[in-house]
């Protein structure tokens, strides 16, 4: 794959997140830092990265990371917006503010979901909230001959778990007349603040019999997703985000996780505003 090559393979990555219009925890990791493929955008009617605002709704499944949590059935309805510069996913706001060759650097704003209220489950009574927390970060995206590397890192900037995430992350886009499936792969890295709060840390306060007191520490994640587009026609984009995030032992381990791990999947069609 040459580079023109694969910088097009890219955009269709943000052909299947339009087509979701909303990325959700479990695909994140493989929705990182594309503004880079901007560059070379097109905007032709069979283009699976159409420009501008596209509107929809997407069917969305996933896996709670808790033991007691339930999975999530729903329809979302939503919209995205992708320019040059400039990209709005929802939860989450990319910013190029540089190019260099094969080289794109981003900023990044991300509402990180809460996950888990204590009056969801009977298991997590006198446990605190997890809730939301606003995030900013840094990346970069390269190019290359063997598909599209990301980095990135982000911390809390809302003073709710003062944590940070590393990512890095490896995607192989396959592309068509108008369709892209790309195979993908992620690390992530939590730091431990991060990670007690999100991922399964029970403090002295919160614990209780059948619950001891459990710092998570440092942890990583392994993601792997599968992500596709469709451009039907002129005015239609379909799309497909399939996720998982495997655990390290510090995160399956923590007495309000026992488990490996998380999915997510969506499957949405949104509408290219013209």
């Amino acid at each position: 794959m040459n580079l023109a090559a694969s910088r097009r393979a890219g955009t269709g990555l943000w052909a299947a997140v339009a087509a979701c219009l909303l990325v959700l925890p479990g695909a994140a990791a493989h929705a990182e830092g594309l503004d880079a493929i901007q560059t070379i955008l097109g905007d032709s009617e069979t283009s699976p990265v159409p420009q501008g605002w596209t509107v929809g709704a997407a069917a969305y499944s996933g896996s709670s990371p808790y033991s007691a949590g339930s999975s999530t059935t729903m329809v979302i309805p939503g919209g995205i917006y992708v320019g040059d510069e400039l990209m709005y996913l929802g939860d989450r706001i990319f910013y190029t503010f540089g190019r260099q060759g094969p080289i794109s650097f981003f900023g990044r704003l991300r509402v990180r979901l809460g996950n888990l209220d204590p009056d969801d489950s009977p298991e997590w009574t006198g446990l605190t909230s997890r809730k939301a927390q606003l995030e900013a970060g840094l990346g970069a995206v390269i190019v290359s001959p063997v598909g599209l590397w990301t980095t990135r890192f982000s911390s809390d900037i809302s003073g709710r778990s003062k944590g940070t995430e590393l990512l890095v992350n490896w995607a192989a886009p396959i592309i068509g007349e108008g369709w892209m499936v790309m195979p993908g792969v992620g690390v992530l890295w939590r730091n431990s603040r991060l990670a007690n709060y999100y991922f399964g840390g029970v403090s002295q306060a919160e614990a209780a019999p059948g619950r001891p007191a459990y710092d998570v520490g440092n942890a990583w994640s392994l993601a792997p997703s599968l992500i596709a587009s469709w451009r039907i026609d002129r005015h239609w984009l379909a799309g497909v985000v399939l996720a998982y995030e495997r655990f390290s032992s510090p995160i399956a381990d923590s007495p309000l996780i026992q488990k490996t791990g998380r999915y997510d999947a969506l499957v949405g069609l949104g509408y290219v505003w013209r």
